[in-house]
Order: structure tokens, then C-alpha cells, then sequence
């Protein structure tokens, strides 16, 4: 009952990091941990009764092919008595994120719902067995911690439990779960000095077992034979004997032998060499770099290990940026605390004491072990892509774990809220990522109800079952280097059974594209092989900033559908009952000008129309000449726009008064129309017009002003002294 209450805190600490590794199990898709399916697929063939795999001829059926078998053995006595038949089709691989687009691999299908069957269930079992494989880590930590001193152990134990990437990845099927618990119980047995100074071969026999079982979990676990001689050379050093070196040494290593070396006896004997190492260059191919990094090239790709041991979910989904901060000061508070009970071990007796017995085995062996992990996981990243993960430090996580705790407490030995206050927020932060992390970045999109309100309704089929029921466009108004909202409302009238890639165009006034967007719906989590017939729902796209180079004025929005990968095919469009091509020119918007313009008119009039719009003045390219065309161009403000689309009517006039020629159109011919005018933006605005063959003598004089197009009816024109302009229209003569 002692033993019970001493052990009550870590027992709730096991407890709560098993309830909170159950809920990122069932935050995550299956599968969507990393390489998750490949490590599910190789327990799946030896529970199916397939026996293990050839790295040759079983290549296409199994993933992580070349790994010890251990782990997947453990997990396929669990799952062989379910019917795993539609592994095939219960979690389909997303084709989008293999080119490029998101981050999310696989995602939530109605297939996850509960309660759990096929495979699905088998999924979440063998997510619970890597669960427990992690609660083993932990205790061994405590283990481990309280051999050192026991006021370190519980800490320690807490900051292991409550890292998000260790419950993400103790969440998962992956074996490395399987390779870290053997190493933690590894570490604790080293670290029981009279366990292994006794002149029994039992401890030489369990460290040999562990060690063989460690290797047949994952290649990392020969690794353990460093720390093992180690431990036994510092034996051999403190006895003044040679026997736990040479006895223990040799009863460890033929057990190891015994559990593991079958393993590469088999693979010596099939492929030619102990570790198959040829095969599985060949298999991890696409990850092979074609030269070793540079070691400073390897330290800066490290470099976001501080990030990946903390919190990368799936594949390279972060947490908020202020967690970063927060463990960032962790480690360097630790780093700062380790300094300082450094130098109080050399002034304070029992501190040096116990830097003296047993606790200097634990901090040197702790210390290698970590330092020869990282610098393999160094050279792992020299030579393959996609290694700069935090969690393959994991075998090391007691060791590193025990120093971050070390550091904490010294750092504020008589103010315990320190650690207690870290651990706190670490705990907090580790409840609150399925939140803040995991279920927004699967969610999928809740379905609207028949009463929700769409701002611009629209009856646009795509195909023969997307439909585009309406948009809302919250900013009308961008500049260069804005990004642009757009929020679309989709329906599928049926079953899709073509991926489609939503693509959105932004044409400035040249009708150039300036900013451009293709993507899978609701951010990569909601492919269209996915939609539920007649289900209904909101997207919001983000653009890319406008081009700088984008022409100012009226912009459209183009929306494309497309299958994946083949951009060429756009999905034929279909707008109430008649076919528009294969693309929808959704709506309109504004291009805005960087800065605001200001011109000064080489000849100058004051003219305003109906209080909204004046006339600054004007300016005319050359003389008329017969035949050849004449620019005019105006120079306008915009006073107070009512919003509405003018025509400018540009009227070149004989000396009688007669019509010559005239060049009517929008501002801009179109791509700047009044429609879009600010008060107080200035407006360049050319217009051409071709002189006849049978051109009048001069005189000329030229007559401007602004129309409704569809009324035909002038907006009044007064002079600045407040008289009417003749005819509504502004005259002034030229050469």
C-alpha cells in the first residue's frame, strides 16, 4: 500500500498521457501519422498469414520492407482475428498531396465513424499497443530519474509524457514506439548498478535480451551495444575487476546474439549481406541523396529538430509559433540551470557526492547514449531526405528527458513552481493541440442548411454533378500585393468519381493573369471523390498576393474545375441551361492603383458632371490629319461616384458644329469604368478616333461628356463658375 501511495503521481501521470494519446488516435486519420500506412501494411501481411516479407519478390505488398520484424509481429497478434479486407479502401491516399498540394496525405472518410470496424478498428489497436509501448518509456524514465535523485523523477516522467510529439507518435503505428520503450528499459537497467555488478549472468542475460529484442524492433537498437560497453567498462573501473567486463560482456552479447541474430543470419543467407544494406539503398531510392551532405549543410537541415522534437504533426503540420517560443525558453532555462548545478556540484559535498556514485553512471551514460543517437541520426541525414525529425531522437528521449529535468530544477531549486510551473504549461499546451492543431487541420466543412444565406447565388454546373450554387467576395478592392478572399459555395448533385483541382484566376485590366490558385476544396481536406451527394457548403480560397505588374481597374475572377494532373481537360460549364465554355468569369473587381495618382493635364478645364465626376483637363496627341487616327486623352477625378457605369461620348466637331467622327466608350475603353472610381481618385482615360479620309478644314473643337448607356441621358455639365456647359458637353478647340 506504501508503494502504492509513493507511486499515486506517476500512476495519474500514465493515466492522463494514455487519455490524451486516445484522443490524438482519434483526432488523426488513419493513416495519416507518418508512413503510417506502410508500417500498418507489413503487420497487416504477417497477421494475414503471409510469414515475412522478401525485400525482393514482396516489395509492392509491403511497406517499410526492410525493417526487423518485432514490432509488426506484436501488432499483427492483435489485429488477426479482424477482417482487414477493405485496408484497400478505408482511408484513401490523397493523389493531390503527392503533387504538392497541401500537407494532408489522408484524411477523415465516413469509414472512421464510431464504433470502429475492419480495418478501422485494427487501425486504432494497434494504436493503443504503441500507447502502451509508451506508457513502458515513461515508467522507465521515472525508473531511471529516481535512481539519480527522486525529487528529479516525476518531472522527468512529465515533461516525457506531455511532449506532443511523443503522444503524437505513441499514438501512431510506427515502430520506433517499440525501439524507444526497449531502449528506456535498457537505460534503467544500466543504470542499477548492483544488477550488474552481481556475479549472476541473470542481468548480463535480461541486458542481452532487451538489447536483442531492441535490434529485431529497429536497426537503432544495435546502437545500445555503445552504452552496453560502456557501462560495463565503467563497471569493471569502479570494481577494480575485469569480470563485468569480460563475463558480462560476453553472457550480453551471446544473448543478443540468440534473440536477434537469426534475423541476420536470414538476410545474409537470402540477399548476401547481415543488414540487406544494398536492397534497401535500392528501395529508399527516391529518398537517396546523390552525395553526402557537408556536415554545416547536416547542422543547418538539424537545425529544425528544435521544432520536430516538440510538435510536427502528420507531414509537417506546426504548431502555433508561440509553443516554439515556449519550448525553446524551456530548453534554454534547462541549459542554464545544468551550468549552474555543474558548478554547485564542485562546492556543495553531497551534490559532489552524488556526482561521485552512482549518479555520475546515470548522467555519463544518459549523456553518451543521447550524444550517440544524435550524431547517427547526423549521418542518417547525410545521406537520406526527409530524416530532420525530432522523434528520431526518441530513443534517447529518458536521457534527454532527465537532463531537461536536471536543468529545471537547479536552475530554481528553493523556487520549485519552476518546474512545476513548465510541466504545467507543457501539459496545457499538449490537451490543447487537438484543438488548436489536429482536428482544425482535418476538419471537414460543416454542410449548410437550407436556410443559410448565399450574398451571390448562381446556377453554374460543372460536369454533370459539381454545382457552383454562389460566391461572397468580402473586399471588392486590391492592390498589387494584396491577397485576395474568395468564398465559393459548392454542391455535388451526385457522386464525384474524379478528383478535381478547383483553379481561380485573377485577369487585371489586360485580361494577364496576377494572381492565380489551384487547389483541392477546403484547403486539401475535402476532395471531391469525397462529397456526399446533395450535401452543401462554404469554401474560402486564399490567393497569392496580386503581382506587382498588374494593370490597375476592372479584374475578373475566372473559376476552373479540372481532374488532377491533367489541367488541359477543364471540366465543361454549364450557366442555367445553356453551355459556356470551360471556364465561369465568376465577377468583377477592382485593381487599385499602389500608390494614389496625380496628374497635371498639359491643358486644363474645369468641368463637373452631375457633382460626381470633374474634368481636369485634357490633352491631344498631334494634329488631325485625314485618315490617321487622333488620341485625346482626359483627365478626371472622381468626386463623389454613385457606383453606377458612364460613357464617355468624345465628339470631334467641324468648324460648323457638324460631326466628324467620335470615340464612345467606358473610361479606359472599358477597363477602368466609372463603376470603380473612389472619391478623390484622379483617372487617365485615352480615346482614339479615326479621322475620315474626307477630312473638313479647320477649325476643330472636340466635345466631352458622360452619358447612361442605357437611358442614353448626359449627366449635367456645369463650368466652374457654376453655368452649364452647351449640350451637357465639355468644348474645347484644337489646332
Amino acid at each position: 500500500m506504501t508503494t502504492f501511495h509513493s507511486r499515486r503521481p506517476l500512476v495519474a501521470l500514465l493515466l492522463l498521457f494514455v487519455f490524451l494519446a486516445l484522443f490524438y488516435n482519434v483526432s488523426t486519420p488513419l493513416f495519416e501519422a507518418p508512413d503510417e500506412y506502410d508500417h500498418f501494411r507489413y503487420a497487416n501481411w504477417l497477421a494475414t498469414g503471409h510469414g515475412l516479407p522478401d525485400l525482393v519478390a514482396d516489395r509492392p505488398h509491403v511497406g517499410e520492407i526492410w525493417q526487423p520484424p518485432l514490432y509488426y509481429a506484436l501488432v499483427a497478434l492483435l489485429i488477426a482475428p479482424l477482417d482487414t479486407s477493405d485496408l484497400p479502401v478505408v482511408a484513401p491516399f490523397n493523389p493531390h498531396w503527392a503533387q504538392g498540394v497541401g500537407q494532408i496525405a489522408h484524411y477523415h472518410t465516413a469509414a472512421e465513424a464510431f464504433p470502429y470496424h475492419q480495418t478501422t478498428l485494427a487501425v486504432h489497436l494497434a494504436r493503443f499497443l504503441s500507447t502502451l509501448m509508451g506508457v513502458v518509456t515513461i515508467a522507465s524514465t521515472y525508473q531511471i530519474a529516481r535512481q539519480l535523485r527522486p525529487r528529479y523523477a516525476l518531472i522527468s516522467a512529465a515533461l516525457l509524457a506531455l511532449n506532443p510529439q511523443f503522444i503524437s507518435l505513441s499514438a501512431a503505428v510506427n515502430n520506433d514506439n517499440l525501439v524507444i520503450a526497449l531502449s528506456s528499459l535498457t537505460l534503467w537497467l544500466l543504470v542499477r548498478p548492483r544488477e550488474i555488478t552481481s556475479p549472476s549472468w541473470r542481468p548480463y542475460l535480461l541486458l542481452g535480451g532487451l538489447w536483442g529484442l531492441a535490434t529485431l524492433a529497429k536497426l537503432t537498437g544495435l546502437a545500445l551495444g555503445g552504452i552496453i560497453g560502456l557501462s560495463l567498462a565503467l563497471t569493471a573501473w569502479q570494481t577494480r575487476s575485469w569480470r563485468p567486463f569480460l563475463f558480462g560482456g560476453l553472457v550480453t552479447g551471446l544473448t543478443a546474439a540468440l534473440v536477434a541474430g537469426w534475423w541476420f543470419a536470414r538476410n545474409w543467407f537470402l540477399y548476401g549481406e547481415p543488414l540487406a544494406w544494398t536492397l534497401y539503398l535500392e528501395i529508399t531510392q527516391g529518398l537517396l541523396r546523390p552525395q553526402l551532405l557537408s556536415w554545416p549543410a547536416t547542422l543547418r537541415y538539424a537545425s529544425f529538430l528544435h521544432k520536430s522534437y516538440w510538435a510536427v504533426f502528420g507531414y509537417g503540420v506546426l504548431a502555433p509559433g508561440l509553443f516554439y517560443a515556449f519550448t525553446d525558453l524551456l530548453m534554454g532555462l534547462a541549459a542554464l540551470g545544468l551550468g549552474r548545478w555543474l558548478i554547485q556540484a564542485r562546492r556543495k559535498p553531497a551534490l559532489a557526492a552524488c556526482l561521485r556514485s552512482n549518479g555520475q553512471t546515470i548522467l555519463l551514460l544518459s549523456a553518451a547514449w543521447g550524444c550517440l543517437v544524435f550524431a547517427l541520426l547526423l549521418r542518417w541525414m547525410r545521406q537520406i531526405e526527409a530524416t530532420n525529425h525530432g522523434r528520431l531522437l526518441f530513443p534517447a528521449a529518458s536521457a534527454l528527458t532527465i537532463w531537461l529535468a536536471v536543468g529545471l530544477y537547479h536552475l530554481a531549486s528553493r523556487r520549485r513552481w519552476l518546474g512545476k510551473g513548465a510541466v504545467a504549461i507543457l501539459g496545457t499546451w499538449a490537451a490543447a493541440m487537438p484543438f488548436l492543431v489536429l482536428q482544425p487541420t482535418y476538419a471537414r466543412p460543416k454542410p449548410l442548411n437550407s436556410a443559410a444565406v448565399i450574398p451571390h447565388p448562381t446556377s453554374i454546373i460543372f460536369g454533370e454533378g459539381v454545382e457552383l450554387t454562389g460566391y461572397d467576395l468580402p473586399d471588392p478592392d486590391v492592390r498589387p500585393g494584396d491577397r485576395l478572399e474568395l468564398a465559393l459555395y459548392w454542391r455535388a448533385s451526385q457522386p464525384i468519381h474524379d478528383d478535381l483541382m478547383v483553379a481561380i484566376r485573377l485577369l487585371d485590366a489586360n485580361e494577364q493573369v496576377v494572381s492565380s490558385l489551384d487547389t483541392v476544396p477546403y484547403q486539401a481536406r475535402f476532395p471531391t471523390v469525397t462529397w456526399p451527394a446533395g450535401v452543401h457548403f462554404r469554401d474560402v480560397y486564399q490567393l497569392p498576393p496580386v503581382s506587382a505588374a498588374a494593370t490597375p481597374g476592372l479584374a475578373t475572377l475566372l473559376v476552373i474545375l479540372y481532374p488532377i494532373g491533367r489541367p488541359d481537360a477543364p471540366l465543361s460549364v454549364t450557366t442555367g441551361a445553356d453551355p459556356t465554355g470551360s471556364d465561369v468569369r465568376l465577377t468583377t473587381l477592382k485593381i487599385s492603383p499602389s500608390e494614389p495618382l496625380r496628374y497635371e493635364p498639359p491643358r486644363q478645364v474645369e468641368a463637373v458632371f452631375n457633382r460626381q465626376y470633374r474634368l481636369m483637363g485634357f490633352a491631344v496627341s498631334g494634329t488631325p490629319v485625314a485618315g490617321r487616327p487622333l488620341t485625346i486623352t482626359l483627365y478626371w477625378e472622381g468626386l463623389q461616384p454613385d457606383g453606377r457605369t458612364y460613357t464617355v461620348f468624345v465628339h470631334l466637331l467641324d468648324a460648323t458644329g457638324q460631326l466628324i467622327t467620335q470615340a464612345d466608350s467606358p473610361p479606359q475603353n472599358g477597363r477602368y469604368p466609372t463603376s470603380l472610381w473612389a472619391v478623390g481618385e484622379q483617372v487617365l482615360d485615352a480615346h482614339t478616333a479615326v479621322l475620315p479620309a474626307a477630312l473638313p478644314p479647320a477649325p476643330y473643337s472636340i466635345r466631352v461628356g458622360l452619358y447612361d448607356p442605357v437611358s442614353g441621358q448626359r449627366l449635367p455639365a456645369v463650368q466652374g463658375n457654376g453655368a452649364p456647359w452647351p449640350n451637357d458637353g465639355v468644348l474645347f478647340t484644337i489646332p
